[in-house]
């Protein structure tokens, strides 16, 4: 943890006893004042030393040699704290906001100047004349070349697939691998020039050639199979058919180009490994693959995409009897997390890579990948996809198990319709095939976003254009169900009857009968009679009846307790 103000002052006490030297740590660091522009360039360093590690604070005005606070204390002057602030920004790269402040003591000049600075989400970080630091210990030290360049990589500082391959050459490239960019960009961008550019115009279009020179995309796009297996052995990707816990089906190991490797695993996917079930809608079939194939282009593209390059790893694709899982080397960008990946600003560890892909036409712009894969999931009434990361590798699983006819059919007739209800949309639909509401909360976490946007989206749900919702109460905690023909479409004739609950009518009369046979009633007991739900928008609806038929001429209800352990009872009939 990084030190508070409260920490440094207790451990201050212990001057007294030992050298300040003995109380730093990983996240501590003392220092003597000797001016403001010497300790400056002190502090820059310090900043960047702890901002690739775990944080810290540097605190000026100790002398970490001697025993006693008198002699240790000697304070900080002439400073300006918000010159510091700007100046430690001005002087690394990438730019550093740090806390600077003051710390109050009675020995010396009467302040001490802190540098508080938490780890950095964009390590490394350098400054400005190229000195490169990081905590180990009590000591900053400089950055191994090695763990330097897999940061880099890491955390897209630097852009390795834009980088030059050392080593390899034109000659290096396959012919066949160029051609078959080419028939790719014809077929997918039909109105582009690249496809009709020279080799070496062409190249240098995709980003593969730079500056007459081979980069990492030209050698992971156009490579001949032998040469990237000599230089970038981890550019393999690894396919699996598992169709039983202990079987092995088929076990491909594809080490060649990214678009041969692209195509190889299309064709694995338009095989019996991937059957298909056929819908008849009216005049017309819809066909519902085990796996879209839309999809699995899709997840391939983002793992050979945003994986990390530096990582020995290898992409997995590992299809079993009812779920394709595919797995890609470091984990997500900084920021990105499974909880955000709907609605973070897409970022990318391969610039040059996702352009290239782009250009080509595999892609269409970035970040709407993630979305893709989701919405035709859902299209096809398959469960909702799941990212997951351990922070060394991104797994995406795919299901096909419980898939729901009814959701399909409905969301083809929709789309025939030029009804399309969005990624928004098809989550709800999918999350109440399972559930009898939904509410801004569980809305909130399901669609990423605030209790208050997740709020307008339902109520969009429930408008005439949309009308897959109805709403039930009129406060934030209002609950939606699904609307009476969406029910009976997915989920059958009853399904609206249920989610509905009985009418208000006969409430009172099934409240009766279980006084009679139980003598009293809870309000929880009461909306689990009801069917109400636990929702506040049900507890409130309950309430309101529970006080209704506890009071004026026409109740049958007398109450005893309070709040919580309040009970209701039949009325004794007056004598």
């Amino acid at each position: 943890m990084v030190p508070s103000d409260s920490d440094l002052l207790a451990l201050l006490d212990r001057l007294d006893r030992e050298p300040a030297d003995a109380l730093e740590s990983e996240v501590l660091d003392f220092k003597p004042w000797t001016n403001p522009k010497s300790d400056l360039k002190v502090a820059v360093e310090y900043a960047v030393c702890f901002a690739n590690a775990q944080g810290g604070v540097v605190l000026f005005g100790v002398d970490d040699k001697h025993v006693g606070r008198a002699r240790a204390i000697h304070g900080a002057r002439g400073y300006e704290l918000e010159r510091w602030r700007r100046d430690i920004f001005d002087a690394t790269s990438p730019n550093l906001a740090v806390e600077v402040f003051e710390l109050a003591v009675p020995e010396g000049t009467g302040k001490l100047l802190g540098i508080r600075i938490e780890a950095g989400d964009r390590k490394p970080y350098g400054t400005a004349s190229g000195l490169f630091k990081q905590r180990v210990g009590k000591s900053c030290m400089s950055l191994d070349p090695v763990a330097f360049s897999r940061q880099a990589i890491q955390t897209a500082a630097v852009d390795w697939s834009g980088a030059f391959a050392h080593g390899v050459n034109l000659t290096d490239l396959d012919p066949i691998e160029i051609a078959r960019g080419r028939q790719t960009a014809e077929r997918l961008r039909p109105q582009s020039d690249i496809p009709r550019l020279s080799d070496t115009d062409f190249l240098s279009a995709l980003g593969a050639i730079r500056e007459g020179k081979i980069t990492h995309t030209g050698l992971l796009l156009f490579g001949k199979e032998s040469v990237l297996s000599r230089l970038c052995p981890q550019h393999l990707v690894q396919y699996v058919w598992q169709p039983g816990e202990t079987q092995v089906a088929r076990n491909d190991q594809l080490r060649f180009g990214l678009l041969h490797t692209l195509e190889r695993i299309e064709q694995i996917f338009t095989s019996p490994a991937n059957p298909e079930q056929e819908l008849t809608l009216g005049l017309q079939k819809l066909r519902i693959p085990a796996y879209h194939l839309d999809v699995v282009r899709e997840a391939v593209l983002n793992a050979v995409t945003h994986r990390d390059y530096s990582d020995p790893g290898k992409v997995l694709i590992r299809q079993l009897a009812d779920e394709l899982v595919i797995t890609s080397p470091g984990g997500f960008m900084p920021g990105i997390t499974p909880e955000n990946i709907l609605r973070h600003e897409p970022k990318s560890r391969n610039n040059a890579l996702a352009n290239a892909f782009l250009k080509l036409g595999l892609v269409e712009s970035s970040g709407i990948g993630r979305r893709r894969i989701f919405v035709l999931c859902l299209s096809l009434g398959k469960p909702i996809p799941l990212y997951e990361s351990d922070g060394h590798s991104v797994t995406l699983h795919v299901y096909d198990k419980g898939h729901d006819e009814n959701t399909a059919r409905l969301v083809a007739r929709w789309s025939a319709e030029g009804r399309e209800l969005g990624l928004e949309g098809l989550m709800v639909l999918a999350y109440l095939r399972q559930n009898a509401f939904i509410d801004s909360s569980a809305a909130a976490r399901l669609l990423q976003r605030s209790p208050s946007q997740a709020r307008e989206i339902l109520d969009q749900l429930t408008l005439q254009s949309t009308g897959i919702l109805e709403r039930r109460g009129h406060t934030p905690a209002a609950t939606f169900h699904l609307a009476k023909g969406v029910a009976k479409d997915l989920l059958g004739k009853a399904a609206y009857t249920k989610t509905r609950g009985l009418h208000p009518i006969r409430y009172a009369e099934m409240v009766k009968a279980y006084l009679r046979d139980h003598g009293s009633i809870s309000p929880q007991e009461c909306r689990e009679l009801l069917g109400l739900g636990e929702s506040q928008s049900a507890k409130v609806e309950a309430s309101r009846y529970l006080k209704t038929w506890s009071t004026g001429d026409d109740s049958f209800l007398r109450a005893e307790g309070h709040a919580q352990s309040r009970r209701y009872f039949l009325r004794s009939p007056p004598e």
